[in-house]
């Protein structure tokens, strides 16, 4: 309080390299009223904060466990070294490395105050697994100031995640707005894989996602549900069965398609069963048909005959007339 730089000389003086690498001092004089004659003071002044964001602890690309009952992720600590007296901070993480889609935006309005680390010296994040509220107890945690959704597990498994974290403010009672760091993700390991058998009428031939299959005839077969006597067999070209291109009922467990099936196209069947009491519709399978044959190749032309062979006819033709005129000659004789 008191300090005012309108003393002569008032400019002031960087000393430093403006690199990204080193820091830069300014020094100023103040015309504050001390103690007489004490009048006037030096001032130096480091910026930290101007020219790089704080630099992350966390390995980038790191695999986070996936909670297998609740499908969400394992503990997350996303920690950062502390930059210069930065006790408050802004934190973002994102689906999307540009940052649109944001599912942590820890960064505050105004001056309400950021995110507040419990230990400044070793500022961390911790993203409890499970969905489970975290408690100020644990030294990991941060104090809540402009959202409370870094408490709570909200990340899917199989995703993955960016996250940047900037300073807001600093020990000295400063709001400075760093940049933002470099951004790094993290990965939420797919759930277990679970396999249950589906209820109801089970669809056989052809196997969902079968390809090559043939285009004519096209055969259809599923198991029946126990006691079913009439069934309902829909044949489309689209997953929500809209686009139909064959539909029936049929007292069987089979159905052939009458018509021929385009080549290289994707078809969606599913059965319902109808009589004694309905269904719900089976599982939708899906299967492509075989490719177009390609056309016949044109049968080779025969290769024309050698001069030479002319030639040897040709000399095989004289020889023999030569020789019967050689003959009727000698029989005058």
């Amino acid at each position: 309080n008191g300090v005012a730089f309108t003393l002569e000389p008032w400019s002031l003086k960087k000393c430093g390299c403006l690199t990204e690498e080193t820091e830069t001092i300014l020094w100023a004089l103040d015309d504050a009223d001390y103690v007489p004659p004490t009048q006037g003071m030096l001032w130096g002044f480091v910026d930290c904060m101007a020219k790089h964001g704080p630099t992350l602890i966390t390995e980038d690309e790191m695999l986070i466990g996936c909670d297998p009952v609740s499908g969400r992720n394992q503990e997350i600590n996303l920690c950062w070294e502390q930059l210069c007296v930065a006790d408050q901070y802004d934190l973002e993480v994102a689906k999307n490395e540009d940052f649109s889609i944001r599912v942590l935006d820890w960064v505050a309005e105004g001056d309400c105050g950021g995110l507040v680390p419990v230990d400044v010296t070793t500022p961390c994040v911790y993203i409890p697994a499970g969905c489970q509220t975290a408690t100020g107890t644990d030294h990991r945690v941060a104090v809540p100031a402009a959202s409370e959704v870094a408490f709570f597990g909200n990340f899917e498994c199989g995703h993955t995640y960016y996250w940047r974290v900037k300073v807001r403010h600093c020990a000295t009672t400063q709001d400075i707005r760093s940049p933002w760091s470099e951004v790094r993700s993290f990965t939420i390991k797919a759930g277990l894989p679970v396999r249950a058998d589906y209820y109801g009428i089970k669809l056989l031939s052809p196997d969902n996602g079968c390809l090559g299959c043939r285009v004519s005839p096209a055969a259809f077969s599923w198991a029946p549900l126990k006691g079913t006597s009439k069934h309902k067999f829909v044949l489309a070209k689209d997953p929500g069965m809209t686009d139909v291109i064959a539909q029936a009922e049929v007292t069987s467990a089979a159905y052939e398609y009458d018509g021929t099936l385009d080549y290289s196209t994707n078809y969606f069947w599913r059965v319902m069963a109808l009589e004694p009491a309905p269904s719900d519709w089976s599982a939708t399978f899906s299967f492509q048909t075989e490719a177009a044959p390609e056309a016949p190749l044109a049968p080779p032309e025969a290769p024309a005959t050698p001069v030479w062979v002319w030639i040897v006819i040709a000399v095989g033709a004289v020889l023999v007339v030569v020789t019967l005129i050689l003959i009727f000659r000698t029989r005058r004789v």
